[in-house]
């Protein structure tokens, strides 16, 4: 179910979102990956907070919502 953008899953619970925005991270984090083979640990940094954080930190309300 959707109501204003939100999914609920049967239980009225966030799981469903929050599981597409950790497959989301992941997806990003396999690209990062896949294209920047010769990167240092100061790239993969720059990267993961620009590329990844945001996904991530998204996510970050509705695990507490969870709780």
């Amino acid at each position: 179910m959707v109501d204003l953008g939100i999914r609920f899953d049967s239980n009225l619970t966030f799981r469903t979102i929050s599981h597409k925005k950790i497959s989301k991270a992941y997806s990003v984090l396999g690209t990062i990956k896949r294209n920047f083979v010769y990167m240092n640990e100061h790239i993969f940094i720059l990267l993961s907070k620009s590329m990844i954080r945001p996904h991530v930190e998204s996510a970050d309300l509705v695990w507490f919502l969870q709780n």
